[in-house]
């Protein structure tokens, strides 16, 4: 398994409740799906570089988690139908022995 990295951002003027069970729907189908949750920060309301959707802040969470390509398919199709959504990007997550390599090897 790859590890990811998703961070989505959610309607800022969602009850704390909502923003919750959004984040535990999304650990429940990591984890449906074969994945392991490795770290959830949960950074909270912040503003937004640009308006989206006529909002100027929005509920950001970052997930680590080792999962496969079609854990991610069907987190993207269940965030593209979710209308509290605002934005998702699931990336590759560096691992830190990559990243202190790159560093000691400029220093």
């Amino acid at each position: 398994m790859t590890e990811y990295e998703l961070l989505f951002i959610t309607k800022p003027d969602l009850e704390d409740s909502v923003q919750k069970d959004i984040v535990a729907k999304t650990k429940g189908i990591i984890e449906t799906g074969g994945g392991k949750i490795i770290n959830t920060d949960v950074w909270g309301k912040r503003e937004l570089a640009s308006l989206i959707d006529k909002h100027t802040q929005g509920y950001y969470v970052l997930l680590k988690y080792n999962g496969t390509g079609a854990i991610n398919q069907e987190l993207e199709s269940r965030f593209r139908i979710n209308e509290n959504m605002l934005r998702q990007l699931i990336t590759l997550a560096i691992p830190a022995e990559k990243t202190e390599k790159k560093a000691k090897a400029k220093a």
